[in-house]
């Protein structure tokens, strides 16, 4: 991964994905009207994924505690 300092940080305004060949793509647009692609095989996202859920399931968790 790339250094701290050489990234940007965006907002989604929204996103959408889709299966392109062999590839999955994810495009993106950000608040301030920046748009990006996101390119990458079907068990990179899923890892992707798998992040998601847990990061998502542990602020559920956060919230009834």
């Amino acid at each position: 991964m790339a250094n701290k300092a050489d990234v940007t940080t965006y907002t989604v305004k929204q996103a959408m994905a889709a299966k392109v060949g062999d590839h999955i793509e994810i495009a993106v647009e950000a608040e301030d009207g920046t748009t990006f692609k996101l390119k990458g095989t079907a068990d990179q996202l899923d890892a992707l994924v798998g992040d998601l859920e847990v990061i998502l399931d542990g602020d559920d968790a956060d919230a009834t505690e």
